[in-house]
């Protein structure tokens, strides 16, 4: 049966699904664009681009903005997202503290507000701390009509079981079902992402046309590591959805032992924790991360050389990253890579540089995050729109459907 569904065509109603999410992250991107533009863009006839429009302006996605002027003073009517109607509910939980956000249908963030949780905090106590700040950002923006929740959060995440597997330095959050608890809150379609696969997502999302068809790698470099890894537009999951989770590669195999079970694995090297950790050994003190990064900023010595150790070996595991995968482009982000971010930049290609072929390394780009904002709250309103732009109709055109 498996092999029969995978030689299986499209039927013209899914034909129909996926000329109209073509068409709407043209729209997405383009800002206004008219009806000839966007048959040029897709390759689809105008007749279907007008049939898809009107679809789009009865269920209130898009709206007409007047008249543009075209190539030899044509004039045409313009059209364009509406941003004003609709929200998405984003959600990016850390070890430390969570953000929430709500965002339009172009991806642009109306609000984000960020909030600290303390180590080890209960998670009961964190998902009610989520929930309210959620609701209070919702009422504040309930002009919007909210059509789904996107949810990132630290691995390993399996899809299977839906929960956390395993959150180093924290206790508890492998008993609850994310998922659920949040479809209960807020009655809303809820998807949830790995945290490094929701930012890479939204990397590739907001620069697709830079990298397109190509492999973008995102290395989260904060209190854990993980990678998320975009191929063609599409996450590299594996089986249970735990591919990129790079942090339990061992580095050391007669390392400390991991919660994961393995030995000396990189985020026990070069994660935040791992730097603060370093840091407070020679300091012989119990400073916090934002204590140890404000000593790296202002040039001291000793959080200086944690640095560039903890800098040597992510360097050697972009290596093998580099090797493995042979991405275009590799983009470091999280904590870490906040606090020189040039300077890590900079010290990383170096390091690289000498561990690969010379092809391979001039063949990849190495960069810090591409957005302005939080990757990872913004990747989680990307884990939403993505299934939501892949159905419009169940989304849009239900109302239409029960009149």
């Amino acid at each position: 049966m498996e092999r029969e569904k995978r030689f299986l065509g499209y039927n013209q109603e899914k034909i129909q699904g996926m000329n109209r999410t073509l068409v709407l992250n043209l729209l997405r991107k383009g800002g206004i664009c008219s009806r000839t533009q966007l048959a040029k863009e897709s390759g689809l006839k105008q007749a279907t681009i007008t049939n898809i429009i009107n679809e789009f302006i009865r269920w209130g996605i898009v709206k007409e903005t007047g008249f543009l002027t075209g190539d030899k003073g044509r004039r045409s009517i313009g059209i364009s997202m509406d941003q004003s109607t609709f929200g998405i509910l984003a959600v990016r939980l850390a070890r430390r503290g969570f953000s929430v956000g709500v965002f339009d249908l172009c991806g642009n963030p109306v609000k984000i507000i960020r909030r600290s949780a303390a180590r080890n905090q209960n998670p009961e106590t964190v998902i009610s701390a989520i929930f309210k700040e959620a609701r209070e950002l919702m009422q504040e923006n309930s002009e919007r009509h909210y059509l789904a929740c996107g949810i990132a959060l630290p691995g390993p995440y399996s899809f299977k079981s839906g929960r956390i597997e395993i959150m180093t330095g924290t206790k508890g959050w492998n008993e609850i079902a994310i998922r659920d608890r949040f479809e209960e809150a807020f009655h809303l379609p809820v998807f949830v992402e790995q945290d490094a696969n929701a930012a890479a997502m939204a990397q590739y999302w907001k620069y697709e046309e830079d990298h397109p068809g190509e492999m973008l790698l995102y290395l989260a470099v904060g209190p854990g590591i993980g990678a998320g890894i975009i191929r063609k537009g599409q996450i590299l999951r594996g089986r249970i959805g735990v591919a990129g989770e790079i942090g339990h590669m061992s580095v050391n195999y007669m390392g400390p032992k991991c919660l994961c079970g393995n030995r000396g694995c990189l985020e026990n090297y070069c994660s935040s924790r791992a730097f603060t950790d370093k840091v407070n050994e020679k300091k012989r003190d119990s400073l916090s991360f934002v204590e140890a990064a404000i000593l790296l900023k202002e040039g001291d010595p000793d959080a200086e050389a944690c640095f560039r150790e903890i800098c040597d070996i992510l360097s050697i595991a972009i290596a093998n990253l580099m090797n493995c995968f042979n991405p275009s482009i590799i983009i470091l982000g999280d904590e870490m890579s906040h606090i020189i971010p040039e300077r890590m930049l900079s010290y990383i290609r170096e390091q690289v540089r000498h561990l690969v072929i010379p092809a391979l390394y001039e063949d990849t780009i190495i960069s810090t995050s591409l957005l302005p904002i939080d990757s990872f709250v913004h990747g989680a309103a990307v884990a939403a729109w993505n299934q939501i732009f892949a159905e419009p109709e169940l989304y849009f055109g239900s109302e239409e459907k029960n009149d």
